[in-house]
């Protein structure tokens, strides 16, 4: 051995045993301690399947706040870019594809924002009076986008100046 102070099977460096001399584990339960009154039984669990109400359930207040005003906002900035987008069409506006390119931001930006918040509002972060509005945003959202899509997409397909004609 490399250490002279080390002997083998010294006691000190030993697994213990758990039971004691009699054989009973001193870390487990004994059914004959766990019965304090009479008439009581020692299932830990038997509160939590009885029928009568318990005295105290944790409530929890609202801990965030509702952003779904300005995630309509933003949806509809994504469906007026679109709009732009196609008075582009008609030779009234000539704004290139950059009005629909830059509306894609906002539009999926409420989108994705919008879906995080609807999340937040099944876990009960968010109050659930929110989940109309956040669920319009979702929508607002996901058509702004799509309707940018299309426009840049007919945009591509006609070949028209990625930059508005000056």
């Amino acid at each position: 051995m490399s250490n002279p102070l080390l002997r083998p099977n010294d006691p000190r460096f030993q697994r213990p045993e758990i039971p004691a001399a009699g054989g009973k584990n001193p870390f487990g339960d004994d059914a004959a301690s766990n019965t304090t009154e009479p008439g009581k039984t020692t299932d830990v669990y038997a509160a939590a399947t009885a029928a009568e109400p318990q005295p105290y359930t944790a409530r929890y207040p609202v801990q965030q706040h509702s952003r779904a005003q300005l995630l309509i906002f933003l949806g509809g900035v994504g469906w007026g870019a679109a709009a732009v987008g196609v008075f582009s069409f008609t030779g009234w506006f000539d704004s290139g594809w950059l009005s629909p390119l830059l509306g894609m931001a906002p539009a999926g930006a409420a989108w994705f924002l919008a879906h995080e918040e609807l999340k937040a509002i099944r876990a009960g972060a968010i109050a659930a009076a929110a989940a109309r509005p956040a669920r319009h945003a979702f929508w607002l959202g996901v058509t702004g986008l799509i309707a940018c899509l299309a426009v840049v997409s007919t945009m591509i397909y006609r070949e028209m100046n990625v930059l508005p004609s000056l």
